[in-house]
Formats: structure tokens, sequence, C-alpha cells
């Protein structure tokens, strides 16, 4: 059975990592692929990417995170995904 999209994201669910890069288009492109499937998500760390207006070399890590009783489905969206991330 498919979850509602339409029922908003409760931030009290227990949230699991499913994703940890500091690579743009990984995060942009994992974000899609949930986004797509409806699984909600938490970008931990999000806020950190906003000095990369300060300094563009400045890249940040970011955690996806998912509903446990969704991360199953979650990685195996994610698992075809292979980025390098960028390194420090």
């Amino acid at each position: 059975m498919a979850e509602d999209p339409t029922v908003p994201f409760d931030p009290q669910f227990d949230l699991v990592v499913v994703l940890e890069s500091n690579n743009r288009v990984q995060l942009a492109l994992a974000k899609g692929l949930l986004e797509d499937a409806g699984i909600p998500f938490y970008n931990l760390g999000q806020i950190t990417t906003l000095i990369n207006e300060v300094d563009g070399f400045l890249y940040k890590w970011v955690k996806l995170q998912v509903p446990r009783d969704r991360e199953q489905e979650a990685r195996e969206i994610l698992d075809g995904m292979t980025v390098t991330p960028i390194p420090e």
C-alpha cells in the first residue's frame, strides 16, 4: 500500500541516514529520486550549505534521513547512484 504523498511530513518519525554526501549533484539526484517515490526525507545539515555563498570552495556534508519504516525502500532506490564525494 503506497503512502499518501499529501500527508505532511512528521518530524517525530524515527529517522535513519540513507545518504551522507558533500556533492551537490548527488544530493539533488537523491532528493529527486526520494520525492518521485513519495518517500519523505529530512536534510540534516542543509543550513550549513548557505556558507557556500560566502566561499564556494567549502563543500559541507549533508545527511539525508528517511523514516525507519521507509529505509529499505529508500536504500534500494539510492543504491544505483554512484557519484564520488568531493574531497575536503
